[in-house]
Order: C-alpha cells, then sequence, then structure tokens
C-alpha cells in the first residue's frame, strides 16, 4: 500500500513534458503552405495573366496566323496551272477570270482556294450550264464546262435574246443583225416551240429558205412566216411543211411579185391562198386571184 500511494504522489508532482518544436520541413508545415500561400501565390499569377490577357491573347493569335498563313501559302501548295474543256463560247482567259486564276496574278493556293464557290461562279455565268472544278496535287486547276449553244434568236416583249435548243435565253443582243446566221422568232411563247421551229426548217424546201426571214408563233400552235420580202406566209398549225412545199411548187413567190401583197394565206392547201393587199390596192385583187387560180386547176 505505501509503495502504491508513492508512485501516485510521483505522477502528481511530475512537470509536463515540453512540446517538441516542429520544423519547417515537418508533415504540418507543408499543409498550411498549401492551404494559405498556394491558393494566394495562383491567385497573383492568374491576376497578372488576366492584367496581360489581351496582349498575349492578340501576340498567340498573331503568331498563330502568321503560322497558318505561312503554311497555306507555301508553294508546294500553290495552283500554278489551268485546264480547261468543253468550251467554245468563252475564253480560257474568260473563264480563269470567273475563277480567280488569271496569267500575271498572284498563284492561288490550293488549301485556300474553294472549289465550290468556283463553281457557283461558273454556274452564275449566262454561257455555262454544267461545271465541275478540281485541282490535282500537282497544283493543276481541271475546270469542265458544257456551255449553252445558241440555236436561234427569240424577240420577246423584253428585246432580242440568244436562246438555246431548250428555248432557255441566253444573253440579250441588239438586233438580229447580231447573228444573221440564226433563224429569227417572234412572239409570245416561240421561244418554247424553238424545237418545233428548226424542225419546219431543217425540213424546208432549199429553195425557200433564203426567204424566210422571220417565223411568228400565233396563238401557241401554229407558225407564220415572214418573208424576205416583208410578205406574211400565214401556215396551217397541221403540215406547215406541205404548205411551204405547195407555195414553192406552185411558185406563188413569183407570180405575185408585180403586185402589192402584204399577206398569203395558206392555211387552206388545196384552196387558193388568200391574198392581203396594201391598202388601196383592191383593184389588183381581180387580175391577182385569175393568176393563182390557173395553178390550182
Amino acid at each position: 500500500m505505501p509503495a502504491v500511494m508513492e508512485v501516485k504522489k510521483h505522477r502528481a508532482d511530475a512537470k509536463p513534458a515540453k512540446r517538441p518544436r516542429r520544423r519547417i520541413g515537418s508533415p504540418f508545415t507543408k499543409r498550411r503552405l498549401l492551404t494559405w500561400w498556394l491558393p494566394a501565390a495562383l491567385i497573383g499569377i492568374a491576376a497578372v495573366v488576366a492584367f496581360n490577357w489581351p496582349h498575349l491573347r492578340t501576340e498567340t493569335l498573331t503568331r498563330a496566323d502568321a503560322l497558318r498563313t505561312a503554311v497555306i501559302d507555301h508553294p508546294e501548295f500553290a495552283v500554278t496551272e489551268l485546264e480547261v474543256s468543253g468550251h467554245s463560247q468563252l475564253s480560257v482567259h474568260q473563264i480563269g477570270a470567273i475563277v480567280g486564276l488569271e496569267p500575271g496574278t498572284r498563284a492561288i493556293s490550293s488549301l485556300r482556294f474553294d472549289a465550290r464557290a468556283a463553281r457557283a461562279a461558273l454556274l452564275d455565268n449566262p454561257w455555262i450550264e454544267r461545271a465541275s472544278v478540281a485541282v490535282d496535287p500537282s497544283g493543276v486547276m481541271m475546270i469542265d464546262i458544257l456551255e449553252r449553244i445558241p440555236v436561234a434568236m427569240w424577240r420577246g416583249d423584253e428585246g432580242f435574246f440568244l436562246i438555246d435548243a431548250r428555248g432557255t435565253p441566253i444573253i440579250a443582243v441588239p438586233g438580229p443583225e447580231n447573228r444573221l446566221d440564226l433563224p429569227l422568232l417572234i412572239g409570245e411563247g416561240a421561244n418554247e416551240a424553238v424545237a418545233d421551229a428548226r424542225a419546219l426548217l431543217r425540213a424546208a424546201p432549199a429553195t425557200v429558205l433564203p426567204e424566210i426571214a422571220a417565223l411568228v408563233r400565233r396563238g401557241g400552235r401554229r407558225w407564220d412566216v415572214i418573208s424576205s420580202r416583208g410578205i406574211v406566209l400565214k401556215l396551217p398549225a397541221d403540215n406547215p411543211l406541205d404548205a411551204l412545199r405547195s407555195y414553192m411548187d406552185r411558185r406563188i413567190g413569183e407570180r405575185i411579185a408585180p403586185f402589192a401583197v402584204v399577206a398569203i394565206d395558206l392555211r387552206l392547201p388545196t384552196e387558193p391562198p388568200v391574198i392581203r393587199l396594201e391598202p388601196g390596192t383592191t383593184e389588183m385583187r381581180d387580175d391577182l386571184l385569175r393568176t393563182l387560180r390557173t395553178t390550182y386547176r
């Protein structure tokens, strides 16, 4: 018992032990640095970056753009030649100007070139019906086009137009004298009947073709012929070719030459043609009709 009491007294009288000092490199100090000092440092860095961000961003974008431009405009990617096929109305220089590739101008980079935009620009030209554009690895731009070919001249309400085989207007022209090699079609809907007009002209007798100055569409179903002498030949809707052949075979043009005739109605091929004279020349009518009737006996 006394021994036990001694031990307790010793413990009660004992002084508390001193806590050891923590060195800077201790785990506690590192945690304190991470908790307070590191966020403060990051905030400071962020503030500096934010303050200088416009300048840094501009400089970065400038360098990136310069690098991109240097790659795109490298001579290895330059388009140096132009090959065009399928053209007759437009020259190679005109087609090159449409797509932005002309002799003497700066070469186009194939990485910068927009083939779709070039094709759209070509199709905007009234002469071009279809087009394809491609650039091969050797730097050659290849353009293949299908042009509209004018087959006739059409006079509509808005003037004279060259039209293709489907009757589509191509370009406006001042007048018939610009393309004397093409037939002249006149009247509403005449362009839509261009195939019918061409068929009639191809089958017409060779002797009558020089006399045909124009074809006039009437009622959307038949043609009138205007001769080189200004006489109107009214053709039937059915078998107009037979009426033209009868006109030539019976030498009607020669027989009416001395008279002031302005129109001949050929719509009844088995009957004498109906003649319309100029005003003031009705006294010629009887003599002219007697002349023509002799050819129908």
